[in-house]
């Protein structure tokens, strides 16, 4: 019902549901409270959508949007809401997608590369049809920036030790490491993504169906492209394939760049509803659980 309404109309709903949950009586009260929170926040949600889907299929709005924050200086739409929706200052919505750009970009550049290093045929061609879903990641994420006056660089908004990973896997890539590579993108890169788009972004999904359809739509290829990295790794442990001294540094090396990479964007972790003390352990998590099957491990 409430998928019709009108911005107003939904305000109206919204104070006309806080004045019937004032006017019962205590008892009441206490034995709904659980309901009544669901239900606010419910009514919340739908008119975050209201707000949201609509910018995002119109990206006029959130020109206007960001015009009115660059002439006054405020994060408009979480003022007028009780309620957290979007980060949508220019730079803050400038530096979280600036990670996810900069992660694609890395992952395009290796995916690509590692189609050629891949010791079979198979291997190859399911790294090239990767390349081919990161580089459409990358022109989403390019098209929406171009329709929001984003500009097309956002380089200076990457964390220092974020970067560092594409230095790091094509470092691997030049003196031919193919395990190295894959354990840097398909491993970290993708596997940092799918713990940003599984372990935040709750209030974006809650608030907008358009983003959390194509988090979703993201996340699947992502999680696709580690579970070919990690059973990858695991043949070529059970060939004895593996030089272990160089898989664990470079394991290593990636880990210490993601951990400190984390540390680098607190404001932007806010804004997907994370903080670094909550997901560095799960990403090292999530990280040994894929290097396990290969015998690799990054230590504490």
């Amino acid at each position: 019902m409430l998928r019709n309404l009108t911005a107003f109309d939904g305000v109206l709903v919204y104070a006309a549901c806080r004045a019937n949950v004032s006017s019962r009586s205590t008892l009441q009260g206490s034995c709904r409270a659980a309901n009544d929170t669901e239900e606010a926040m419910g009514i919340h949600n739908r008119l975050a959508k209201l707000v949201i889907d609509p910018a995002f299929r119109q990206p006029w709005m959130m020109r206007a949007i960001f015009a009115i924050d660059d002439v006054i200086g405020l994060d408009v739409i979480r003022r007028l809401a009780p309620f957290k929706m979007l980060p949508v200052t220019r730079e803050l919505f400038s530096r979280c997608f600036a990670h996810f750009v900069e992660g694609e970009r890395i992952s395009l550049r290796c995916a690509t590369a590692l189609s050629e290093l891949a010791p079979d045929e198979k291997s190859r061609a399911y790294l090239r049809v990767q390349a081919r879903e990161e580089q459409g990641h990358l022109a989403h994420f390019r098209d929406k920036l171009d329709a929001f006056g984003i500009e097309a660089d956002l380089s200076r908004y990457v964390a220092p030790n974020f970067a560092r990973f594409g230095t790091v896997i094509d470092r691997a890539i030049a003196r031919g490491d193919y395990v190295g590579a894959l354990i840097g993108n398909n491993v970290v890169v993708e596997g940092m993504a799918i713990s940003l788009l599984t372990l935040g972004c709750t209030s974006m999904r809650e608030n907008s169906d358009e983003i959390g359809a194509f988090m979703d739509f993201v996340l699947r290829d992502e999680q696709h492209h580690v579970r070919f990295g990690e059973r990858a790794l695991a043949r070529f442990a059970a060939a004895d394939l593996i030089d272990y001294a160089a898989a664990n540094e470079m394991a290593q090396e990636m880990w210490e760049a993601a951990a400190l990479a984390v540390d680098e964007i607190p404001e932007v972790l806010a804004a997907l509803d994370l903080d670094a003390a909550t997901l560095k352990p799960e990403m090292r998590a999530f990280f040994n659980a894929r290097l396990a099957p290969a015998h690799i491990a990054i230590a504490g």
